[in-house]
């Protein structure tokens, strides 16, 4: 909701709410999806999420490491609101939103992720692409961890001795 999508998500919470949705993959920073819209065959729909790599990904999973409390919390399906600040620190945002650089050189607002759909509509996101992120919040609210894994840090990251 913070990304200004207006009607959009709107129609994609429709879509989302009376089962649109066939098919949602999360497989790390990149999700995939099947929407059935107005056309026989379902839309494919894809986003990928921007994740640290490199040096700012050890350091982010370091610091995540160093404080296992935020491990066990995380575990137990609670997000440790410290981890924003991990992230932010590495130039990245651990909420979907708004770029931390703000607008892009042609005016329009440039996001931490991208979005991708077969269907016809000229808008991205589109109202499928939205049901989809609809979706993958309430995955979120089930389950924080998630909001790792589409950065491209799982959990197995964060247990695994070296």
């Amino acid at each position: 909701e913070r990304m200004g999508l207006g009607a959009r998500l709107g129609r994609g919470r429709n879509y989302a709410v009376t089962g649109q949705v066939v098919e949602l993959r999360i497989a790390g920073p990149r999700v995939e999806a099947s929407v059935v819209g107005t056309r026989p065959e379902p839309y494919r729909v894809t986003v990928d999420f921007r994740h640290p790599e490199g040096a700012a990904r050890r350091r982010i999973v370091a610091a995540i490491r160093r404080e296992p409390i935020f491990v066990a919390r995380l575990l137990n399906d609670d997000l440790p609101l410290e981890i924003e600040g991990i992230f932010r620190a590495e130039g990245f945002e651990l909420f979907p939103g708004g770029r931390l650089d703000g607008e892009a050189a042609d005016g329009r607002r440039r996001y931490d992720m991208t979005t991708a759909c077969g269907c016809p509509d000229y808008a991205n996101p589109c109202k499928h692409s939205c049901a989809v992120l609809y979706l993958l919040g309430e995955e979120v609210a089930r389950r924080p961890a998630t909001l790792l894994e589409l950065r491209g840090i799982e959990m197995e990251d964060l247990c695994d001795e070296d």
